[in-house]
């Protein structure tokens, strides 16, 4: 039988409150479930089964195929993270917590939202997860989750909430002289080009770079910029308020002086 010191003992406690099965844990400190489960039982724990787990997300939320549905699917692919134990979770820095909020109150009401303190930044990474066979089933039907770091990729059609959520997970904004650049990165060139293919069609002109380890797909020209914004944000329920920030700032500064693609914008509240 193996002994955890008090600090791994509380690790142990708070990777199985964030979500994380006992063989989940065991299997990353190199144990037994049997081990992991006495840690929980010693401190006051009652170890709850998967399919009691699953309980607190009792349907697909994703089978809506709503705004929500895109958006979230878009981060996940990015900024996510889905096991063969039917487990979705998501993970944003503090500043972005709402996104976490608000995916939690889409998905399963009832689950809980941990935090846990970076030393490197003296930060704090919120993450929430939601257990359901059928969400799952309906991820990896859409999308490679399988090393997706370097091989993710889509397999429906880009629209711009999947767009968006993709964004707020591994894409900003910078400034270029004069202009806004909007840029997504990632290790996956596929995915890259799929992005590519989608703005292209849109009739937009990307252009893609490849910098330090990571592909970029970029947008220079600030019409197309403003335009694309429009298209993000138009009529949008669910966004990185900072990013969108960004933006509309580079938006009513140009619209000042005289300078838009021609469209008047809604953001729903």
């Amino acid at each position: 039988m193996r002994k955890f010191s008090p600090e791994k003992e509380l690790e142990i406690i708070r990777k199985y409150k964030e979500g994380m099965t006992q063989k989940q844990i065991a299997d990353e400190y190199g144990t037994f479930n049997t081990s992991i489960r006495r840690v929980l039982v010693r401190n006051g724990i009652v170890p709850k089964r998967n399919d009691k787990q699953q309980r607190l997300c009792k349907h697909n939320p994703f089978k809506r195929n709503d705004e929500y549905s895109d958006y979230f699917f878009g981060m996940l692919i990015t900024d996510g993270n889905i096991d063969d134990r039917h487990r979705i979770r998501l993970s944003l820095n503090e500043r972005d917590g709402y996104i976490i909020e608000e995916f939690v109150k889409w998905s399963s009401p009832k689950s809980k939202i941990s935090k846990t303190h970076q030393k490197l930044n003296d930060s704090y990474m919120w993450s929430a997860s939601i257990t359901n066979e059928e969400a799952y089933e309906w991820l990896i039907r859409r999308g490679n989750f399988i090393n997706k770091s370097y091989e993710a990729k889509v397999y429906i059609p880009i629209n711009y909430d999947i767009l968006r959520g993709v964004f707020d997970g591994d894409g900003g904004y910078s400034s270029t002289k004069n202009t806004l650049r909007f840029f997504i990165c990632g290790k996956s060139y596929a995915f890259i080009k799929q992005i590519e293919s989608f703005l292209i069609k849109e009739g937009y002109r990307p252009r893609i770079s490849y910098i330090h380890g990571l592909w970029y797909i970029n947008l220079y020209r600030y019409k197309e910029v403003l335009r694309l914004g429009e298209q993000l944000y138009k009529n949008a329920h669910i966004f990185c308020k900072r990013k969108y920030e960004r933006w509309l700032a580079f938006y009513e500064s140009r619209k000042a002086n005289g300078v838009n693609s021609g469209e008047e914008m809604a953001i729903q509240s």
